[in-house]
């Protein structure tokens, strides 16, 4: 059985695009505020309004949150009369920061029609983590050397922390300037416990709790299984890191 065009249109957009995104959708001809008679044309600023809320939706962010600048529209052309919707997809892997590339797939009477490009610069704002002085390398993160400050994150490592609680406890792997913005590259984690360490093992079922001293064979950091070995009856088995002086074994 032969496919209408319209139907290996929007095949060919689920094979090329990816999934599309219901909330940038506009289906509502009034919306568009386009006159129905033929050779209508859609103008720029609908499309730019769906691709900021394509944007904003992916992001999950506010549109006093973003930026959205050197906008261009290709592929726009020329309709035949009738009720005009749009459907936008991804074009490759984005990241909805910086420059941003969409397709538009335009329907008339739920029939597609043509495929526009939409490509722009992205500004986003948030918060992100700064060093509130110089770190040495080395130095363990508290919270009285960080604070959270809103940013252009379009502009900087897209590895930056959120959240405070992210980089405390974590150590700088080189010496950090006094109001850097904190990514990924620049802290590692710090083992709670290293190969040897004394550390109380405990070990609870339901009401009942044993504890019995034991030693670590292997370096662990928060929430890491490591096996341990229990110092009495010299036999090991995995647990997990607590803190610095206790691990769990599960049941």
């Amino acid at each position: 059985m032969s496919k209408s065009p319209s139907t290996i249109i929007i095949l060919a957009c689920f094979l090329f695009f990816g999934s599309t995104s219901e909330a940038a959708s506009i289906n509502d001809t009034q919306n568009l505020n386009i006159p129905d008679n033929s050779g209508q044309t859609i103008p720029e600023s609908i499309f730019r309004e769906a691709y900021a809320r394509f944007v904003c939706s992916s992001l999950n962010k506010n549109k006093d949150e973003i930026i959205l600048s050197r906008f261009t529209v290709s592929g726009n052309m020329p309709l035949p009369a009738g009720k005009i919707s749009l459907k936008l997809f991804t074009k490759g892997r984005e990241e909805f920061v910086g420059y941003v590339r969409l397709v538009a797939i335009v329907s008339v009477d739920d029939i597609a029609k043509m495929e526009v490009m939409l490509s722009g610069w992205v500004d986003v704002f948030d918060s992100v983590v700064c060093t509130s002085h110089a770190i040495n390398k080395g130095d363990i993160i508290t919270d009285k050397d960080i604070y959270l400050e809103r940013k252009n994150i379009s502009r900087l490592n897209s590895e930056v922390f959120k959240d405070k609680d992210q980089v405390i406890g974590l150590m700088a792997k080189r010496g950090i300037k006094e109001n850097d913005c904190l990514n990924e590259r620049m802290l590692k984690k710090m083992p709670l416990v290293d190969k040897g360490d004394i550390v109380t093992i405990i070990a609870e079922h339901g009401s009942m709790k044993v504890t019995v001293p034991g030693r670590t064979l292997e370096k662990g950091y928060k929430d890491d299984y490591i096996r341990v070995q229990n110092a009495m009856s010299k036999k090991s088995f995995y647990a997990k890191v607590i803190n610095d002086s206790t691990v769990v074994v599960d049941f």
